[in-house]
């Protein structure tokens, strides 16, 4: 990784040459290179439909339950963008993949052909979910996507590339617990992040290690949220939900609030859950940082860790924070133990807000208040506004048999038939309608591809910078034992549902 004061954090492939003088050049060499991207025949081919634009490498930077992530590139200010891409064949029920309509807003459930209104798969609906919710943020402690590509096979979301990795291998790196001031300047900057998120109605439900990344691999460095896969917008009151509550069972065992799955003893049966889950989250990731413990964490002779997680967060016994024989909190200081205490509640009118542990002593504190401040102001400090982009989201376009047809055939006597007039009116279809048909491919013609490439120009800046502007007024509608954070971390997801 190269970093650079002006353009950040810079990933190198193997026989890159970085240019010291006119006289002194270095060449990169991989060690141990790592795995490469292999796609379908079909993605093989979609990804050239956009590649002029946005290229996606063979660079592999990880994998998941829904996609693989590598690393992409902006063709025009050639900054690196991590993509993933997500196979959805494997996300329908059946053999078919369904004729989908893209929704035009969170609330709108995709249609079919035939005009009948249909859920979408709900794993399918958990990836399209998460670039509809972020494509309206911008917030420098949120990832920023840049632009999704979408067929009836595959998405290809390309996002900000957070080149520090997670805060799970920052964890294991460092071998310790953080300090209280290292942690204070992590956590407060996932409460920052989490504050624009509840103020926009917005919950993210998978708060953990994995899913909070660094710019770079040292202490001040930015830290960002990500995979808002889990995430959703608060659903609208009615007189059967008039509190707005959740009831889907989602998210990661260590770090979900018990009411998700139904375990908060102080709350009714099938009652739901609230934004009050992001903040429980939080207080479990406090914890992990200060003492390189999972709080509720299962132990070696656990027959069902699972279960045991769930008991052990329900039953919510915190009184090891207090105990002064317990080496690891026995180090920690008193105000991020009071601020830990303050979100591991099951009552949730008790447990904190967003923004009463923004103003938790921990952070306001009149010794270290301004330079908390300070240090978040430096982190940020090159973090630029997301710029509004140009159809953000956008079908890809494959080829028609008709199209390929009229290319392939000649005559030696007539001048070959124009396909430019022929697609003007698929255009004039395409472009007049607020959904997305994906059962139906729409061939660009050269002139399209010019027309779009220069808007894209004109929205997405001629440099790594230029592609932001501040839009203020928008509003969007990784077997567990307690003694080792890195046992602790196992992947336990739990999708039953959206």
């Amino acid at each position: 990784m190269l970093m650079t004061r002006k353009h950040g954090a810079f990933l190198l492939d193997d026989m890159d040459e970085l240019r010291i003088s006119d006289s002194i050049t270095l060449i990169y060499h991989d060690i141990e290179p790592g795995p490469e991207l292999e796609l379908t025949v079909t993605q093989g081919s979609e990804k050239q439909r956009f590649a002029s634009r946005y290229l996606i490498t063979s660079r592999l930077l990880g994998k998941g339950g829904f996609g693989k992530v590598v690393v992409g590139m902006h063709q025009k200010s050639q900054r690196q963008l991590a993509c993933k891409i997500i196979n959805l064949k494997g996300l329908y029920q059946g053999s078919d993949i369904p004729s989908l309509r893209q929704p035009s807003d969170e609330n709108t459930q995709p249609g079919i052909d035939s005009g009948t209104i249909k859920r979408w798969p709900s794993k399918v609906a958990r990836c399209s979910r998460e670039f509809r919710i972020l494509k309206d943020l911008s917030h420098p402690n949120i990832i920023s996507v840049y632009k999704v590509f979408l067929s009836p096979n595959t998405i290809y979301i390309f996002s900000e590339l957070i080149t520090g990795g997670d805060l799970f291998s920052y964890m294991e790196r460092k071998g310790e617990p953080l300090s209280s001031v290292d942690a204070a300047v992590i956590i407060l900057q996932i409460l920052k992040a989490v504050e624009y998120l509840h103020d926009r109605d917005i919950v993210h439900r998978d708060l953990k290690p994995d899913n909070i990344l660094l710019t770079y691999p040292e202490a001040g460095a930015r830290i960002v949220l990500t995979d808002f896969g889990n995430a959703r917008v608060l659903p609208e009151a009615t007189s059967s939900n008039p509190s707005r509550r959740m009831f889907s069972n989602t998210g990661t065992l260590e770090y979900v609030a018990p009411e998700i799955h139904g375990m908060n003893k102080t709350m009714p049966p099938n009652s739901g859950y609230t934004k009050a889950v992001d903040m429980w989250s939080i207080g479990v990731v406090t914890a992990n940082l200060l003492t390189g413990e999972a709080m509720f964490g299962a132990f070696r002779y656990d027959p069902d860790p699972a279960k045991a997680i769930l008991a052990r967060s329900a039953e919510c016994d915190i009184s090891v924070i207090d105990d002064p024989t317990y080496y690891a909190w026995s180090k920690v200081r008193d105000k991020p133990k009071d601020f830990v205490k303050n979100l591991l509640v099951l009552r949730i009118d008790d447990r904190m807000s967003v923004k009463e542990a923004l103003n938790h002593p921990w952070f306001t504190n009149k010794y270290l208040a301004a330079e908390y401040e300070a240090l978040y102001q430096r982190s940020i400090m090159d973090w630029q506004p997301q710029r509004k982009v140009y159809r953000l989201v956008e079908p890809i376009r494959m080829p028609s048999t008709d199209d390929r047809l009229v290319t392939q055939t000649r005559s030696s006597h007539f001048q070959p038939t124009s396909v430019q007039a022929s697609l003007r009116d698929i255009k004039e279809r395409f472009t007049g309608s607020q959904d997305w048909d994906l059962s139906v491919v729409y061939p660009p013609s050269e002139g399209d591809s010019l027309v779009l490439e220069h808007k894209e120009a004109t929205f997405e800046g001629s440099s790594r910078y230029d592609q932001y502007s501040y839009d203020s007024g928008t509003q969007p509608g990784y077997e567990q034992s307690r003694d080792s954070i890195g046992a602790s971390m196992d992947q336990r997801s739990l999708e039953q549902g959206v």
